[in-house]
């Protein structure tokens, strides 16, 4: 046991498929945001949609409470494959539905109802995020301990034992950390860590385009180059030369060049100077965006469902303060302050371009043109990137770390998961599952009291 507690990797496999399996069978179908989308795109890569094709986006999911009966009824009621017509289509940006596409596929062949073939699906997305996590953690040179509490706190297990997309799209975030934290520690390129870097890299492309700001943190990279790659290696030694040089010319004009581009940019689209106070309402101010606080902020750490629950506050703020200890843990590995800050700026610049691209792209549908807030934007598209705020503090170690027991720490750290895990499911029975009565009025009350 003394064993299990120096090796985090071992603790995640050991707690994940506890929280991840349990979540998975207690969390309702459809009970978490767009899972009924997925499953319909999942199912569309094989199958062409036309009006008599199955429509899996049915589900009851307009109530909070869980009616027994029809719920039952998903499982039991095989569907007509009948009028359903094969055709492979598949974008680039669905390689994110595959573990979802392969479960389907299985759980029609074992029993072809709609509860089942999303069942399947939701196991073998779990099942992807298990095992990748697992090798993540181990293989990663920093913030081991860090991305093992972060990997399973509950709105990162909640997506994890879903049909949701987000389960390849957090595996390529902490994937691309982990190749980068090898290619820092060694500094040296191998045909391992290369083809890694390529296929993760390709992978955050094609998934969501804000994470192609990633690829930012390979500028700093000091790679000894031999052999075939060293002419290589010596054209990133000048660029690198070069950029430290004029360092402070290229930051101006680039701010420069950005600016303008950005008012030619805003200029049919209300001006910058009308974006940027969008900006600044949804971020900075709540009393404007009531999702601030909400959906955004507690969405990170545990607003649950679809959002038909959230954690209590004295539980986030706990996560929050373990989370910060781990990420400030001393580590041995060196990294240089470029890195560093560039690695830790990575979490606001997603809040940042995230929120950005809900103004135009989803905004509009929800509130209309000219709107003053940014909607659309939620907390868990951030909580993969937390991660990255580890090599910020590794690279200022000498100034602001903390020391402490490594076993001590660990065992605090799955404390604080168990107790995460039990609360949450304490809150799953009691807003889907409980007695119909007592839960609803429990619901209307907290409703009425934060009206």
């Amino acid at each position: 046991m003394g064993n299990l507690f120096e090796k985090p990797e071992k603790i995640f496999l050991l707690l994940a498929p506890l929280f991840i399996g349990v979540s998975l069978f207690l969390m309702p179908l459809n009970r978490v945001p767009d899972e009924a989308s997925h499953a319909r795109i999942t199912w569309a890569i094989l199958h062409e949609k036309s009006d008599k094709s199955i429509d899996w986006m049915e589900w009851d999911s307009k109530k909070v409470k869980v009616n027994r009966q029809e719920y039952r009824k998903l499982f039991t009621e095989k569907l007509d494959f009948s009028n359903e017509k094969f055709r492979v289509q598949f974008p680039l940006k669905r390689i994110m539905h595959i573990p979802q596409l392969i479960g389907m596929t299985i759980g029609q062949v074992i029993y072809p109802s709609m509860g089942v073939m999303v069942m399947a699906g939701r196991i073998m997305n779990a099942l992807f995020y298990i095992v990748s996590l697992y090798f993540i953690i181990k293989k990663i040179k920093f913030g081991k301990l860090a991305l093992m509490f972060l990997a399973l706190l509950p709105i990162m297990v909640q997506q994890a034992a879903s049909m949701s997309y987000d389960v390849v799209n957090n595996v390529l975030i902490f994937g691309f950390l982990a190749v980068l934290s090898d290619l820092y520690s060694k500094r040296k390129f191998t045909k391992k860590n290369l083809s890694a870097l390529l296929v993760i890299t390709f992978g955050l492309c094609v998934t969501k385009l804000n994470n192609l700001f990633l690829l930012v943190l390979l500028l700093p990279l000091n790679i000894n180059f031999e052999g075939r790659w060293a002419i290589i290696g010596r054209m990133w030694e000048r660029c690198q030369f070069f950029v430290k040089k004029y360092r402070y010319i290229l930051l101006s004009s680039s701010f420069i060049i950005s600016l303008f581009l950005a008012m030619l940019y805003f200029k049919d689209k209300g001006g910058i100077t009308q974006f940027t106070q969008v900006m600044l309402n949804t971020i900075f101010d709540n009393n404007v965006n009531p999702q601030l606080n909400t959906i955004i902020v507690t969405g990170m750490f545990g607003y649950l469902g679809v959002f038909d629950f959230q954690l209590p506050m004295w539980l986030i703020m706990i996560d929050i303060a373990v989370l910060t200890i781990l990420l400030m843990k001393k580590e041995e590995i060196k990294l240089g302050k470029t890195f560093g800050v560039l690695s830790g700026l990575m979490l606001p610049l997603q809040v940042v371009v995230v929120i950005g691209g809900m103004y135009f792209a989803w905004t509009p549908l929800v509130l209309g043109k000219d709107a003053l807030i940014s909607v659309g934007a939620q907390g868990r598209y951030f909580t993969p990137f937390l991660i990255y705020l580890s090599p910020l503090f590794i690279s200022f170690k000498n100034k602001m770390s903390i020391e402490a027991n490594e076993k001590s720490l660990t065992k605090f750290a799955v404390f604080i998961l168990l107790l995460n895990f039990l609360i949450t499911l304490y809150l799953i029975l009691l807003v889907y599952w409980y007695p119909h009565s007592q839960a609803e009025w429990l619901i209307n009350l907290r409703k009425s009291l934060v009206s």
